[in-house]
């Protein structure tokens, strides 16, 4: 289970109505190809770089391998998907997560509800980190997000 500490400063600005995309504090362009070259290094065993199903092409999407098993509803639409997150150009990231990671990302400041939730969009939108002591957080929220993925959540 996550136990974050608060996010610090104002919440950032994001869009209201799909795509669900974050306008301000965006990630310095060396903390996201760092977070990018993390998520697709092999650091999330059976984890593979997909086109994405669901956001907009500049999406990177995280794929579990069709070999692993897998937790029912960790995934995001459409059915069948194994995209479980994806991360954005602007440094954010969309993912899936057990309800009690969710409610501890969103309790903290880290992140929102996608816009959609009430129509059954399972993910939330997890802010671009500003910083390394911030990428290591959200480093630490992808891992429990992979966790919830194949069954090692909660």
């Amino acid at each position: 289970m996550l136990q974050l500490e608060p996010r610090s400063g104002k919440r950032p600005v994001t869009g209201a109505e799909p795509p669900h995309l974050q306008h301000s504090q965006t990630s310095p362009v060396a903390i996201r190809e760092a977070m990018a070259a993390w998520a697709f290094s092999g650091a999330l065993p059976g984890v593979r770089e997909e086109a994405t199903r669901i956001s907009v092409p500049s999406s990177r999407a995280l794929w579990l391998d069709e070999a692993w098993a897998v937790a029912p509803g960790a995934f995001m639409p459409p059915p069948g998907s194994r995209e479980f997150a994806h991360l954005h150009e602007d440094g954010s990231l969309h993912l899936t997560l057990s309800p009690r990671d969710e409610a501890e990302v969103l309790a903290k400041g880290w992140g929102e509800a996608h816009p959609w939730k009430h129509r059954g969009i399972n993910e939330i939108l997890v802010y671009a980190p500003r910083d390394e002591q911030e990428a290591a957080v959200v480093r630490h929220v992808l891992r429990a997000s992979y966790a919830h993925a194949i069954g090692k959540s909660d």
